[in-house]
């Protein structure tokens, strides 16, 4: 019995050991289950938290652009960015209600944001897995054992547009008119090696800015009062000749056309340089027909047509005729510039002569056109130069216009004389008149950092910009914009494309300290007028090569000095967390020396000079430049706040 009866008790404990170890493993099971699940839940918030940051941020980012609508492009990024964050191996969608656009407010610290307040600058993106959504809850592993198949869950996310400061760093050398001069209108000799193709000059667009100064009550030429004698309605000599029309010399129509026909144009003339000529086509432009041009070479007696004509008009004697065309004293350069100048009716000569032009005045009769025989004399029209020094030009066999095209050697016109202005009277203080002219390609320079500031101003992002400039030294030309109580951010944005207009090429110099210019951006953002919180911005556009170095030495083009401080002064402005952005304009540029100087290879930009079909055979960078300064301007850095 004892023994049976312990047999039995021995087996009702074991029926409860047995019991009780099975309801243990399902509990043991039931927390593996909830701890997997929890783990899961875990991870998908995690990713879908990771999912709405890259949504808001991509978002963020196209708040900048100002080509169709940044906000739906905004959700479209969302959209794009929130598939391509997987939550548990799928994508999340993007309901337009859960993208908020709204303004981000500094508040200590932080920002803090305001849905629906503009200027739109932030925005929200929440993200949710439920029933709202095409890909629904989160599945669970386990949780069905306890009920539970899925789980609601969702992420909220607000990127910013990050305010920018920006120094615009804007190349002033001399090699910023060269598209609008001769030296450019064929194929040239490169500063670096081997030739490059022309570009369609405007160099007839740089005359007609020219102003044009109204003198006799704005008859005649326009500078040179009437012979004595005459009524104010007439200017026989120097001017535009017998026959001209009375009322020349005012805009649009300041003068005849020249004898071999044509229209008048409307920019200046002087003495009997009174028509532009032909026009100038890349390809098929040539100066020994160019009706606009005198041929009067020195050493060879003159057979030019025009030149004829018009001293024959001008009722010059055969005998004077003969003189002046003859080169018999060309020896004396003197007296070869004033048979030039003669010539073209931008001196009269008192030869005393029988039967000469001019009675009196202190002529000896000889064939010699001698300083005291000049008579009514041209006024040069600028600040810097002379009849004289642009006459040695012309014919000067070392000029870059020369080199380019040898055949405008001794062929004077209002080609050759804008050209001069250019190529050696290019600086304020010797031709100020050019900075209003539309230089290339400084003027699409100018151009394009008006569509920049346009575009700031649009964006309303709170970007604040300063101007520098360089040459030979670099310039500070205009502080951050940083508007008081009584200005407008916008106006001083204007402000800054405004400025930029009043300069011109080899404003104060010629050559091209790259570094310079770069390192007075860096002194502009690091002043007190920069911000903590913005993110600095440096855009430099340059169409040359370096050819100073650190002590402000001209060293020649591409010296390894002068692209040695360059580089310097980009790796330190790098190295201060600012973001340094290139732009090559033109076929000579030193790109590799600009993409190295660049913060990333997509922060280097270049604008072909190569025609652009489309557009009148101009070169493509006209066009570019201004979208590269958008592409630019819309860049808008963003981060996450909240």
């Amino acid at each position: 019995m004892r023994n049976r009866y312990g047999i039995g008790r021995f087996k009702r404990r074991a029926s409860v050991m047995v019991q009780t170890v099975a309801f243990g493993s399902t509990v043991a099971v039931g927390v593996a289950a909830l701890a997997v699940d929890t783990g899961l839940m875990f991870s998908a918030k995690q990713e879908l938290q990771t999912a709405a940051d890259a949504a808001a941020l991509a978002a963020a980012s196209q708040l900048g652009k100002t080509d169709g609508d940044p906000f739906e492009a905004a959700r479209a990024e969302a959209q794009t960015y929130a598939n391509a964050n997987r939550i548990m191996g799928e994508g999340a969608d993007v309901v337009d209600s859960d993208v908020v656009f709204g303004h981000a407010v500094k508040n200590g610290e932080k920002f803090d944001f305001f849905p629906g307040m503009e200027p739109y600058d932030a925005v929200q993106v929440t993200l949710k897995r439920d029933t709202t959504v095409a890909d629904g809850p989160v599945s669970l592993f386990f949780g069905q054992t306890l009920g539970l198949n899925s789980a609601d869950m969702s992420a909220t996310a607000t990127a910013m547009v990050v305010p920018r400061d920006i120094a615009l760093v804007v190349d002033l050398s001399g090699s910023m008119n060269d598209d609008s001069e001769f030296f450019h209108s064929k194929q040239f000799q490169s500063e670096r090696s081997g030739t490059i193709d022309g570009v369609q000059i405007n160099i007839k667009d740089i005359w007609m800015s020219l102003p044009i100064e109204k003198g006799n009550a704005g008859v005649g030429n326009g500078i040179d009062p009437p012979p004595p004698g005459q009524p104010n309605s007439e200017n026989d000599q120097p001017g535009t000749g017998p026959g001209s029309p009375a009322n020349a010399g005012g805009n649009p129509d300041p003068g005849a056309a020249g004898a071999s026909g044509g229209s008048s144009e409307g920019g200046p003339r002087w003495g009997w340089m009174t028509a532009w000529g032909d026009e100038i086509v890349l390809g098929s432009y040539d100066a020994t027909t160019d009706w606009g041009l005198y041929h009067i070479r020195k050493g060879q007696t003159t057979t030019d047509a025009d030149v004829i004509e018009n001293i024959t008009q001008a009722g010059y004697s055969a005998e004077e005729r003969s003189a002046l065309l003859s080169s018999q004293y060309d020896g004396d350069s003197g007296l070869y510039r004033n048979r030039v100048r003669v010539l073209l009716g931008l001196a009269g000569w008192r030869s005393k002569k029988d039967e000469s032009k001019y009675n009196g005045g202190p002529g000896d009769g000889d064939n010699k056109v001698e300083d005291k025989e000049l008579w009514q004399e041209t006024d040069y029209p600028f600040d810097s130069g002379s009849w004289n020094d642009w006459i040695n030009y012309v014919r000067s066999g070392s000029t870059r216009m020369e080199q380019t095209d040898p055949d405008l050697r001794y062929r004077y016109g209002l080609k050759t004389f804008t050209n001069y202005l250019l190529e050696k009277r290019a600086g304020n203080n010797k031709t100020p008149e050019l900075k209003h002219a539309p230089e290339m390609p400084l003027y699409s320079v100018k151009d394009a950092v008006d569509v920049m500031m346009e575009q700031l101003i649009t964006l309303k992002t709170d970007d604040h910009v300063s101007l520098e400039t360089f040459a030979q030294y670099g310039n500070h030309r205009m502080d951050l914009t940083v508007p008081s109580s009584n200005d407008q951010l916008a106006d001083m944005l204007r402000g800054i494309s405004e400025g930029l207009y009043l300069y011109q090429a080899a404003h104060d110099t010629a050559v091209t300290n790259i570094g310079a210019g770069v390192d007075k951006a860096i002194n502009e953002l690091s002043s007190e007028r920069a911000r903590t919180a913005a993110t600095k911005y440096i855009v430099l556009l340059t169409d040359g090569k370096p050819n100073v170095n650190s002590s402000n030495q001209h060293v020649g083009n591409n010296n390894s000095q002068a692209i040695g401080w360059a580089m310097d002064r980009a790796e330190t402005a790098q190295e201060m967390g600012m973001t340094v952005f290139t732009i090559g304009v033109g076929g000579d540029v030193n790109e590799q020396m600009l993409i190295d100087m660049a913060s990333g290879p997509d922060k280097y930009y270049y604008a072909d000079n190569n025609p652009d079909p489309d557009n009148g055979g101009v070169p493509l960078y006209v066009n570019e430049l201004k979208n590269i300064f958008r592409t630019i301007a819309g860049r808008t850095p963003v981060q996450l706040i909240q």
